[in-house]
């Protein structure tokens, strides 16, 4: 099963086809899309992938999943949490062997200070009591999507980040915080990046296109060994650098 988390920026309006020629290079079996926001840019890609999709409006933006096997059911937590800022999805495919695969895609509260931080940390709570029962029935699922949190092993060059972030980081003392990502780990989620490419991930970015010096997208697996990650991978062809503000993300499991 191949699967990619992409940020198409503000739903993507006038840029489609662009976003589809990303995604087929993918190979995707299933995609988490964030910022999904534009019902006719969804279901123009989703009927180029011939893919089954499903999209859940949250209270800032919107996600979606697209999958080539069938979505047997979905949740929008984000209808349902008012302290999700932008958007939660929660759905389940059926594939072609008849197993059972959840997914959460997830979109948490932006930029860099402690403050956002702490909102981040808000937000994630709910995120975690929403997937714990899953956690304990040691169910396969995979959290993806636009996490705006960075890695505890990333190595950050402030002079590679956008100047917004760079600003944020100052007033943080010169320093990015990392915790969001970290309590994911604690919590058994495997990212899946940093298991199949450990040194690309501590240096490889997803954001910006024009200034990729973070890794906010992620696929975190759980309940899954690690050995079954065949591959992982960021997809930095030149016209994904033009199709969004985010590069896809993609992971390969066995």
């Amino acid at each position: 099963m191949r699967i990619v988390s992409y940020n198409i920026l503000t739903g993507g309006e006038g840029r489609a086809d662009p976003l589809v020629e990303v995604l087929l290079a993918q190979r995707a079996d299933v995609i988490g899309l964030v910022e999904a926001e534009d019902p006719a840019v969804l279901e123009r890609i989703a009927r180029r992938l011939n893919m089954d999709y499903i999209q859940a409006i949250g209270n800032s933006g919107a996600s979606a999943l697209l999958s080539r096997f069938p979505i047997r059911d979905s949740i929008n937590h984000a209808a349902l949490q008012p302290k999700i800022s932008k958007s939660l999805l929660q759905a389940s495919v059926i594939d072609a062997a008849g197993k059972l695969w959840h997914f959460g895609v997830v979109h948490l509260h932006p930029r860099a200070t402690e403050a956002d931080e702490t909102q981040r940390e808000a937000e994630l709570q709910i995120v975690s009591k929403i997937f714990a029962p899953l956690r304990q029935q040691k169910a396969p699922h995979f959290l993806i999507g636009d996490f705006n949190a960075n890695s505890p092993i990333q190595q950050i060059d402030l002079a590679n980040c956008k100047p917004k972030t760079r600003e944020q980081a100052q007033a943080n003392g010169g320093k990015i915080p990392r915790r969001v990502v970290q309590t994911l780990l604690n919590e058994g989620y495997i990212d899946t990046y940093q298991s199949a490419e450990p040194n690309l991930a501590s240096n490889n970015g997803t954001f910006t296109t024009q200034f990729p010096g973070q890794r906010v997208d992620y696929i975190f697996a759980h309940s899954l060994p690690a050995s079954r990650i065949k591959t992982a991978w960021i997809e930095y062809d030149r016209l994904a650098k033009y199709a969004s503000d985010h590069f896809p993300i993609g992971a390969e499991i066995e």
